[in-house]
This record gives structure tokens, sequence and C-alpha cells, in this order.
């Protein structure tokens, strides 16, 4: 069974400005049993007013919940539509965010937007408790 986690983020580039939310709340646990978990982002549909997007790509971490350093896992070529699928035997059990990052064909990166930021969807952010049952 594979599960999808859309990570609901407003993806930029340094130096062009964020759209800052306010969270309200504990960051929300999701319980995710499955032996794939598939991460999906709405990308920028531009990175300067009025000039389409120059994101080439997506840079994809993860961290354990409560620690600070970010394992990178993998690029994503850019997409419409981009996701990435992470295999439960690449972390394990345990809890875990996540964080995109944008590279730029010029190879400007944005800032990681995590699934704890306070862009996220929910706006008091999730983390994943992920135990592989199958």
């Amino acid at each position: 069974m594979l599960a999808a986690i859309f990570l609901t983020v407003l993806l930029g580039l340094s130096g062009c400005g964020w759209l800052k939310l306010i969270a309200f709340g504990e960051p929300m646990q999701i319980l995710h049993k499955s032996a794939d978990l598939t991460l999906a982002w709405d990308p920028p549909l531009t990175d300067i007013r009025n000039r389409p997007t120059e994101v080439e790509k997506y840079q994809i971490y993860c961290r354990e919940h409560g620690t600070s350093y970010w394992r990178f896992l993998d690029e994503v070529p850019a997409s419409p539509h981009p996701e990435y699928t992470v295999e439960h035997d690449r972390l394990g059990d345990g809890l875990y965010d996540f964080a995109i990052r944008a590279i730029t064909q010029s190879g400007q990166a944005s800032p990681l937007h995590s699934s704890l930021d306070s862009n996220a969807d929910p706006v008091s952010g999730w983390y994943v408790y992920w135990v592989n049952t199958e």
C-alpha cells in the first residue's frame, strides 16, 4: 500500500521575499503504517514578480523529530507536481520531520522549508510517527 503525505509549503528563492503565516498550537503527529511514504509539495509559480519559476530541481531532507541535523535524502527534477517516495527500510521506525529545498538553474538554493514551518499545511505543522506494520 502506497500512502501519500502532502507537504504544502510556499517555496521561493533567497532574496525574493517569503510569505509567513502564524502557526497555532503544536505540530500535528501523523501516524504512518506503511513501507513507503510519498511526499508531495506545491512548486513556486514565480520566483520574481511576472517571471516564471527557474527552479531546476528539489532536494529532499529528513531528520529525527526534535533534533537539528537534517539528513539529505535525494534530489528530484522540477515538475508541475513534484513528489518523492521514501522507503521505510531507509529510515526505520521513528518520528521524522521532512523538508524541501528548491535549487535554480544557476545553483541558487532556497532555505529549507519543513513540515514544521508555519506555512506548512496544517498551519501548526506536522511530523510523522512512522511504524512499518507490513
